[in-house]
């Protein structure tokens, strides 16, 4: 198993949704709805030994979900380096939490941590910006 050298830094993201709780969460966790927004396609989500995010783009990246509570509260780790498995490389961990609100929509609060250097943090952060723009249209189609 790979050590890593984590910062302190993390990338924090809040948005608020018109789309309720549950809806949200099955974009989330439902491999065909994750893979309509997030990667290009997504492979054996649901493994005990996880699976893969794949972007035609950037390669295929291991993940593994490590806790739910639905629809509240989503985590997984992933892989930093494409083509490499999860327990060879480094990893950060998102945490995704969904709260309802008022209005019938969704407060979903994003935090990725474990980065190992602030370069890394900052390419997430940018991409995250872009990736969660693609959640918004895909709950308002």
């Amino acid at each position: 198993m790979t050590e890593s050298v984590h910062t302190t830094d993390a990338v924090e993201k809040t948005l608020e949704l018109r789309a309720s709780p549950e809806r949200v969460w099955r974009a989330l966790i439902d491999p065909v709805e994750l893979g309509s927004w997030f990667p290009d396609r997504v492979d054996d989500l649901d493994e005990p030994s996880g699976g893969w995010l794949v972007w035609e783009k950037h390669g295929r990246y291991a993940i593994r979900v490590v806790e739910t509570d639905p629809p509240r509260r989503l985590v997984w780790t992933w892989a930093r380096k494409p083509e490499t498995p999860l327990d060879d490389a480094p990893t950060t961990t998102v945490v995704w939490t969904l709260e309802a609100t008022a209005s019938g929509g969704t407060r979903l609060h994003l935090r990725e941590s474990g980065f190992a250097t602030r370069e890394a943090r900052d390419g997430n952060d940018k991409g995250w910006d872009q990736e969660l723009g693609e959640l918004v249209e895909y709950l308002s189609a």
